[in-house]
């Protein structure tokens, strides 16, 4: 796969799942990754190690992504670490279960503030970076099959990444005559650090993998797969879309 460009800025990369598979297979590519980490430094070292084996640079940014000055101080430092952003991934999320009557407007901020605030303020920054540089560019939005199908107990997270999904939409069609591509990815029912506990009781795994056709869980690297490709050069016309990582749950 031959990437748009050799330099990117994944966010939520410190931990076993999502944003670590995708920075390991962009590094596989070809490019220098700046991993952006919060909360577990021990994980984004060993990221970046890896990183360094395949070849590769490594800088590590730390920041609140629910904090939006901090987020935006984020790109400012990956951008000038690695000379110049080309490619960045939106992917640190943060998902609370709780029901609608209950949900404060604490938890709405808390969820809104990273799923939603915290991509826009770094799509933002590195779209600007990239326009005064002249314009070409890639940004891709970890989202979630829940950024148009409903869950109970997830109405503010619902509605965090269906607010993504119009972002990126939105986005994509002011970024077009820069020659700026904007796009989702929509995973499924994905085996990480967070739900892999879940997911070891039998009856758990078998009531929540029964209704996905291709009847087993996704792992980080299948999402990975699909950021890369929107991250390479063979993507240059797709802008707007969303591919769905589901295993087919959302066509039964």
């Amino acid at each position: 796969m031959s990437l748009f460009a050799n330099t990117v800025l994944v966010t939520g990369a410190d931990s076993h799942g999502i944003g670590r598979a995708v920075a390991l297979g962009l590094a596989k590519a070809g490019a220098d990754v700046a991993v952006h980490w919060y909360r577990d430094r021990a994980k984004a070292d060993d990221l970046a190690a890896q990183i360094a084996a395949l070849g590769r640079r490594a800088v590590l940014v730390h920041a609140d992504m629910g904090d939006a000055a901090a987020a935006r101080a984020a790109v400012v430092q990956a951008d000038e670490a690695l000379g110049g952003l080309g490619i960045l991934v939106c992917n640190a999320a943060h998902i609370q279960r709780k029901p609608f009557l209950e949900i404060t407007d604490a938890d709405w901020d808390a969820v809104h503030g990273v799923n939603l605030r915290g991509y826009f303020a770094c799509a933002q920054t590195a779209a600007q970076r990239m326009v005064r540089r002249g314009g070409g560019g890639r940004i891709v939005m970890v989202s979630s099959i829940n950024q148009a199908h409903a869950s109970p107990d997830l109405a503010h997270y619902v509605a965090s990444k269906g607010g993504v999904m119009m972002l990126a939409r939105s986005m994509a069609l002011e970024l077009a005559p820069h020659g700026i591509t904007v796009n989702c990815v929509a995973p499924g029912t994905i085996e990480t650090d967070i739900n892999r506990h879940m997911l070891a009781d039998a009856e758990f795994r078998a009531r929540k993998l029964a209704p996905v056709p291709l009847a087993r869980a996704g792992t980080p690297e299948d999402v990975a797969g699909a950021v890369v490709y929107l991250a390479g050069k063979g993507a240059g016309y797709v802008t707007g879309s969303t591919i769905t990582v589901d295993g087919g749950l959302t066509i039964a």
